[in-house]
């Protein structure tokens, strides 16, 4: 291989798509070597090859040449995966502009492909089939930019087996697709269910969503089905409603979902559509049609012309998904899937990426108050005398986050009964003892926390029960005014080699639960980023304010992610942030308790692409 790559090299070839496998590493570095001496790109190991249908090139095994479309297509996958999103593709009629089949990706990688179809008039809609991406933070800008031009789909195999290997890595993927407004889909049928609107209908410009069906169980199922994929089923406005009511049967309904029954009449089941489709408060429209004795309404579908985008559940259809043609020639066609369920998260999906390219993208705001090289200097004289790393007492992690202008509650640390007493007697009211054991998390050990003490006696009680718990281990004793009220959430910084760092959000309970309880986004945050991670955290209602709670100061909050964001991004050697409870106020938000894990930054690019 390496002797044919030379001589392609000397005859000024431009690039090589390599379907050889099993090359060893030494054999993949000598090819590599060759293409970039000669300025080749190269392809593969291990493609299937590339097609190109708008020039007739298929340079590629598939049983059929690709029917030339709009899709571009990328994969990283076994030629079987390859060639059954060709077939569906093709079938659907959406056809492909450019494929390429990446094998082991040595040179050529799903962000070079992104950045060619960018530049391609011929493809609209970019389809990746990854099984990793060497480089994130390359792929999300680029993906970034891409994605305001164009819909960009993934699917993303091999979540379970980065489960079992680190806990963070599939919350790092959803966080980097979201960022960077990707399509994600949890499997091949979902992606060509979205890939399928996409390609025929705009993006919808909001999430409500007029149902309109010929059978009462049918839109009941649609409605829980737009309720699921995040949509909201639209109430239609009364001019609607009277001119529904004109064309229907009395039994009819009309106020959203709309159920025309079955005995609607030839003609009136796209007029239904197309009423629904006008109406102001409806940004796109889910026709749901069954097979009755008073005939196949599919032919309405077609017919109707909508102002919005449109798709359709045929429930008695045996594709899960096909091409309905449109009204006229120039018309586009409409989706018809086999289940309304299929039908409402192809538009969740497509809602939320139009919700995502109309927003401004955001930017990273210059803060103010930062001390970037004293908290250097703290990490370096930290890992000077811990050369291993490891967690930070009290007092260091509170000057560490002060350097970022992180707020940690007021706190006195003590190492007697005596200075305990003391101290307590410097606040106002009730007192909390909080052990001062480096790692701990506080949050989840019930022993390291005494709370609601009134008097001497019991700040004593308390400094001893600390004591008998964790004996050697305590380093020192934290006292605390008792801070109630607000509502409760943690925030957390992960470092992944391959992401870097990642700043999570969730409920209070969620400090030491499973990271699903938690929303997540790359550093660095833009404001952007900040304000949809707070709407993305589940329990999001609860913070702007709950029944006989404050109101919380959601600008506080995003001030506060947004140095969190700069503190890791600025310190690679942060492996670990917990500040956990955090209370956002309506006034401003406090750090009530922190623990900070620091160690040696990897001396290697972690992005840079390796071969094995």
């Amino acid at each position: 291989m390496p002797g044919i790559a030379e001589e392609c090299g000397q005859r000024q070839v431009k690039a090589l798509v390599v379907i050889t496998s099993g090359l060893g590493a030494s054999a993949r570095a000598e090819l590599l070597g060759i293409c970039r001496r000669h300025g080749m790109r190269l392809v593969g190991p291990t493609s299937f090859g590339v097609a190109n249908p708008h020039i007739g090139l298929d340079a590629s095994f598939a049983a059929r040449h690709p029917r030339p479309g709009t899709a571009g297509l990328a994969l990283q996958a076994s030629g079987g995966v390859g060639f059954v999103l060709l077939e569906h593709l093709s079938r659907l009629g959406v056809g492909i502009s450019s494929l390429v089949s990446l094998g082991d990706k040595d040179d050529i990688s799903g962000t070079d492909m992104l950045l060619w179809w960018e530049s391609d008039q011929a493809t609209k809609l970019a389809v990746l089939y990854l099984e990793s991406i060497a480089n994130p933070r390359k792929f999300a800008r680029t993906a970034r930019g891409v994605a305001r031009a164009m819909p960009i789909l993934i699917v993303n195999p091999g979540r379970a087996a980065a489960r079992a290997a680190a806990a963070a890595t599939p919350l790092s993927r959803q966080a980097l697709f979201e960022q960077a407004g990707v399509i994600a889909t949890a499997n091949l049928g979902e992606l060509l269910d979205t890939a399928a609107l996409l390609a025929a209908q705009p993006v919808p410009a909001g999430g409500r969503v007029a149902v309109v069906s010929n059978t009462r169980g049918g839109a009941m199922l649609a409605a829980d089905a737009c309720s699921d994929a995040g949509l909201q089923v639209a109430s239609l406005a009364s001019a609607t409603q009277e001119a529904l009511r004109d064309i229907l049967p009395r039994k009819a309904a009309v106020a959203g979902p709309v159920d025309t029954t079955v005995l609607t009449a030839p003609g009136v089941f796209r007029r239904c559509l197309e009423l629904a489709g006008a109406d102001p408060g409806v940004d796109s429209v889910l026709a749901l049609t069954a097979t009755t004795a008073s005939g196949d309404l599919v032919s309405e579908v077609s017919a109707a012309q909508l102002p919005v985008p449109i798709a359709a559940a045929v429930m008695d259809q045996v594709e899960a998904v096909r091409m309905l043609p449109g009204p006229s020639k120039d018309s586009p066609a409409t989706p018809a899937y086999a289940y309304p369920e299929s039908a409402a998260r192809a538009l969740g999906r497509a809602t939320r990426y139009g919700t995502w390219r109309a927003a401004p993208p955001g930017h990273v705001p210059a803060l103010e108050g930062l001390q970037p090289d004293r908290a250097k200097e703290l990490v370096t004289g930290f890992l000077a005398s811990v050369p291993t790393g490891g967690w930070l007492h009290q007092a260091a992690t509170a000057e560490l986050l002060g350097c970022y202008g992180v707020p940690l509650a007021a706190g006195i640390a003590v190492t007697t009964e005596a200075t305990a007493i003391a101290a307590a007697e410097r606040f106002t009211g009730p007192v909390a003892l909080k052990a001062d054991v480096p790692g701990l998390p506080r949050t989840s050990d019930g022993r390291a926390v005494v709370s609601g003490l009134h008097n001497a006696d019991d700040v004593w009680r308390g400094f001893r029960s600390l004591q008998e718990a964790f004996g050697e281990r305590l380093t020192a004793v934290i006292i605390q005014p008792m801070i109630t009220g607000g509502t409760e959430v943690t925030i957390s910084v992960l470092h992944e080699q391959m992401f870097g760092p990642l700043v999570l959000l969730g409920p209070g309970a969620a400090a030491t639960g499973a990271l699903a309880d938690r929303a997540a986004r790359i550093t660095p945050l833009t404001d952007a980023d900040a304000d949809d991670l707070i709407r993305s955290v589940p329990g999001a209602p609860l913070l702007p304010g709950r029944h006989r709670t404050p109101s919380t100061d959601l600008a506080a909050l995003k001030d506060l992610l947004l140095r969190v964001s700069q503190f890791a991004d600025d310190l690679p050697q942060i492996a670990e942030l917990d500040l956990s409870p955090v209370m956002p106020w309506p006034d401003g938000a406090q750090v009530i308790d922190a623990r900070v894990r620091i160690q040696a930054a990897e001396p290697t690019d972690a992005y840079l692409r390796r071969l094995p």
